[in-house]
């Protein structure tokens, strides 16, 4: 039996089956690319976010030392 007298062997609902199998694992394939696109992208955002929040912090230790020395020169008085 040659390569070419196999296909004509299988039967039809097979190939359908293997069809629509075919057809879900590249639907799979585009969810899971926009899965990891959508990752990224949220990756990056959260970065900038880190960012932003590491200075506000920054800025509320400043805000506290010069809080904490007003008071002591209130203090003094």
């Amino acid at each position: 039996m040659a390569n070419g007298d196999l296909i004509y062997s299988v039967p039809q609902e097979l190939i359908d089956k293997a069809g629509f199998l075919i057809n879900i694992l590249q639907a799979l394939g585009i969810v899971i690319i926009f899965y990891i696109v959508f990752n990224i992208i949220n990756l990056m955002i959260n970065k900038d976010k880190k960012r932003q929040l590491e200075q506000i912090n920054l800025h509320l230790i400043e805000i506290k030392k010069l809080l904490s020395s007003r008071q002591s020169i209130r203090r003094n008085y």
